[in-house]
């Protein structure tokens, strides 16, 4: 993909929070309302439609009629796949302006992509879940004590993440904790999940949708009323390559493919990224990928998120909207949302000055054992 060829002309986000009792289809429904609306288009201008799930889209509720209907899942990496292959549709010539569809809504019936709520098929990560490892906290465990064993990582380096996603999430209307600060000793004091993580390392579930419209730069110039977002690289990685290596809980995720590409296509350093959107499920999460995308050195990440370092005046502002942690979990498409929101300079309190270039990562869904997550990397331009 050659640099910002591609561009994001939409982005309709829909009210996010628990208990909205309104269906996943409805919450794609409003959220491409939202977004054509931003993108100043109709919906017969759509000709492809990319939707975050297993399962198949009720296109009549939508009022759709694409040249294609593609499901996706990848789990929180699901994100960086449906701009990928948005971008290989429009490039190819198999559309012209295609939404990215996202949905999720666990307190109002289920899980999407999965036959049932909380399933153990959405949850066990694999053969280990014959002996008890069952969900996301007990399998992300091990990455954090890897990470603890060798480099001394404590606890309190993982509460210095949630106090400053806090911090940033406090000040942003958007965010599920908005005006709910939490200090070291609270994380310390919460329960504790599964070891080492206490329950404020912890994301929660949170009801919402999204809908990107994506097309190429050239179309983009001609719609005067938008504000673009280029898609300068992306690319992806995956952590079954550690697993055969017997190295899988050193690596996040393969960071380091899906980094190249992206910053080889972007033709940009790290040193040119103004502010980073990292997928958060976890604290220890922030930590390993400030490392492996090399903001700090291996084993100095909590040491550099309690020295400031992802603060709004730190070295790279990160999870400026309060992440997934503490803003609100719309699976990996809550990075791409907080990015563009700086990249457009709508990120109100918590907006990075002058941001121009945005890394958006994601991570999730194993291949077929627990740890060997995929990973997605997004560097986003405010121009091409």
């Amino acid at each position: 993909m050659k640099s910002g060829s591609i561009a994001i002309v939409g982005m309709g986000v829909t009210k996010q929070g628990r208990g909205l009792g309104v269906t996943e289809v409805e919450l794609r429904r409003q959220a491409l309302e939202l977004a054509l609306l931003d993108a100043g288009l109709e919906r017969d201008a759509i000709d492809g439609y990319i939707h975050a799930s297993h399962e198949r889209e009720d296109l009549r509720y939508l009022g759709l009629s694409p040249n294609f209907s593609w499901p996706v899942q990848t789990g929180g990496a699901t994100a960086s796949a449906t701009f990928v292959m948005a971008a290989g549709a429009i490039l190819s010539g198999q559309a012209e302006m295609v939404a990215c569809a996202y949905a999720m809504a666990p307190s109002s019936g289920g899980m999407p992509g999965f036959s049932a709520p909380m399933s153990l098929g959405s949850l066990g990560y694999g053969y280990p879940a014959q002996v008890g490892m069952i969900g996301a906290a007990s399998a992300h465990a091990l990455h954090a004590r890897w990470h603890m064993d060798h480099y001394g990582t404590t606890s309190e380096h993982m509460g210095a993440v949630a106090v400053q996603l806090r911090n940033h999430a406090l000040n942003r209307p958007d965010a599920m904790t908005y005006g709910k600060p939490i200090t070291l000793e609270d994380h310390q004091a919460s329960p504790m999940v599964v070891d080492p993580f206490h329950m404020l390392d912890c994301c929660r579930d949170t009801d919402g949708g999204a809908v990107f419209i994506v097309t190429s730069a050239e179309r983009a110039k001609t719609m005067a009323a938008t504000h673009p977002v280029y898609i300068l690289g992306a690319g992806m990685g995956h952590n079954i390559a550690k697993w055969h290596e017997r190295d899988v809980y050193a690596h996040h995720d393969n960071i380091a493919p899906a980094a190249a590409r992206a910053f080889a296509q972007a033709g940009v350093s790290l040193a040119d990224i103004d502010t980073a959107q990292f997928y958060d499920p976890f604290t220890i999460s922030i930590i390993m990928q400030l490392e492996h995308y090399g903001f700090c050195k291996p084993g100095q990440g909590g040491p550099f998120v309690a020295d400031g370092g992802i603060a709004l005046d730190g070295a790279i502002p990160a999870n400026t909207g309060g992440g997934q942690i503490s803003g609100f979990y719309a699976a990996g498409f809550t990075p791409i949302i907080e990015a563009m929101k700086q990249l457009r300079g709508e990120a109100g309190a918590t907006q990075v000055k002058n941001a121009r270039l945005a890394l958006a990562s994601g991570h999730g869904l194993n291949g077929g054992v627990q740890n060997t997550w995929t990973h997605g990397t997004l560097i986003l331009g405010a121009e091409a």
